[in-house]
């Protein structure tokens, strides 16, 4: 963050300024009272499980320059906080409001705003862009996913005043907060990632997404990139109304000015030729992610960079756990792919695990959650696309996986299907389960929890992690 007065804080959320805090210098924001740190600005927000006014004092003590925090608050405490105190109607609110502030009147001009949207890929794009422009310029990206209305400001706020760009991942569970996100970050970068049935339950239907996903680029400077995969709904209308951008498209679609052709896939690596003369290899399985590597390639062009160090980079590209990690454990192979699933990603995931060389495939499939009415549906379409992939082992983790597997009983040929509840009775029955050879793909939404089957299952085949 460039250091700011607290003052100037005060002007950005139009509060009062406190008395006393003319030499008060905010270097820092966080909501985390447990992270603070000497010269923070430490925003209470009344959360679902916390509430940040009851960690001031400890985050005064650990050094917190000042504070934000609700006036109704701050008038029921008979002794006041020892820092300079910001008095508001609503924290979170400000938080956002700060933010827009930060971005408009405090953040380098010559900062490049990469605004990352989608069904899919918003993280893994994120972490690839990264990991291509930090090797040649300072900068930085959105830590975990920081996404919605707290983890966008924060990462605005986040930004220092040599970075050459800041990534940011927007996304959303209703209509309206794309456009929201986006009004605040005001990017010089749009990119569209993918479009595929994902929060269908708060944005009805894959035209309602579209739209959603679209109101980005009305946020994106006039003159600046729009990074559209256009491969599934993207209809040449919607492209025409951008005029006022620089567009790339990308995907595998035979009109993409950066065409993903030639694609190889393994469990260890998929390589593919974009634009017809670049090859790129990723060090992950998945061909989808080809689509991830396209976007970080036009961007990275945006900066000037060579082709030949931008595709060395995305061949030394590793994922986070939970995003297509490869996890070897012994005689066993694992793809920790836990961190969350919709329908697209799903499929995408069955259909890399098609093409394995293995002795068995073994997928494990939790639930998909925030897909509506339809959802039982869209579960029941994932087993039977499992059996149609030819994998050998199903196990089933979560109330609608398994009602899922019920329902489609006697319709998936060979495939072996074994119901768990929860992620506790999927990892112990998969102790049972495992031979040597055989493939693990881990996949379901964050709540249900499937990232607790990697640790047990590595340690019981005795041998440290190694990413491939």
């Amino acid at each position: 963050m460039i250091a700011m007065p607290v003052a100037t804080v005060a002007l950005g959320v139009d509060t009062t300024p406190p008395a006393g805090c003319e030499s008060v210098i905010v270097t820092r924001v966080t909501i985390d009272s447990r992270d603070v740190q000497t010269g923070d600005l430490f925003v209470a927000i009344d959360g679902q499980r916390f509430d940040g006014h009851d960690f001031v004092l400890q985050a005064i003590e650990k050094g917190a320059a000042a504070c934000l925090v609700t006036e109704a608050w701050y008038h029921k405490q008979l002794e006041k906080p020892k820092a300079p105190c910001l008095l508001v109607d609503d924290t979170t609110a400000t938080l956002g409001t700060l933010a827009t502030y930060y971005r408009s009147e405090v953040m380098t001009p010559t900062t490049v705003v990469i605004a990352i949207t989608g069904s899919n890929g918003k993280t893994t794009t994120k972490r690839m862009i990264d990991h291509v422009l930090g090797d040649a310029m300072p900068g930085r990206a959105a830590l975990k996913s920081f996404n919605n209305h707290i983890g966008v400001p924060l990462t605005l706020l986040s930004a220092e005043a040599q970075d050459r760009y800041l990534v940011i991942e927007i996304g959303t569970n209703s209509p309206g907060e794309v456009a929201a996100l986006s009004a605040m970050a005001k990017p010089d970068i749009g990119v569209l990632t993918s479009i595929g049935f994902a929060h269908l339950e708060g944005l009805g239907g894959i035209e309602g997404i579209t739209t959603e996903k679209f109101s980005m680029f009305d946020h994106v400077r006039r003159g600046g990139m729009g990074v559209i995969n256009i491969d599934g709904p993207v209809t040449p209308d919607r492209l025409r109304r951008l005029e006022r951008l620089r567009l790339m498209t990308f995907g595998f679609d035979e009109a993409a000015e950066l065409q993903i052709q030639a694609m190889t896939d393994s469990v260890r690596r998929s390589t593919f030729t974009l634009d017809r003369q670049h090859r790129i290899e990723l060090a992950m399985p998945g061909g989808h992610h080809a689509t991830n590597a396209a976007a970080t390639f036009a961007v990275a062009r945006w900066f000037g960079l060579d082709p030949a160090h931008i595709i060395l980079r995305l061949a030394s590209y590793r994922p986070a756990s939970g995003r297509c990690r490869v996890v070897e454990a012994g005689q066993v192979t694992m793809v920790d792919d836990s961190y969350n699933a919709n329908p697209s990603s799903m499929a995408a995931a069955i259909a890399s695990m098609s093409l394995a060389d293995c002795n068995r495939r073994v997928f494990v499939m939790g639930d998909m959650r925030e897909l509506g009415q339809d959802s039982a549906d869209y579960h029941e379409q994932m087993v039977r696309q499992a059996a149609d992939a030819g994998i050998h082992l199903l196990v089933v983790v979560g109330e609608l996986a398994v009602e899922a597997s019920i329902a489609t009983a006697g319709l998936t040929g060979d495939m072996r299907v074994i119901a768990c509840q929860d992620a506790t009775l999927a990892a112990a029955a998969l102790r049972g389960l495992l031979r040597a050879g055989d493939l693990v793909w881990i996949k379901g939404s964050r709540a249900v929890g499937l990232d607790k089957l990697v640790e047990p299952l590595r340690e019981q085949w005795h041998q440290p992690i190694a990413v491939a």
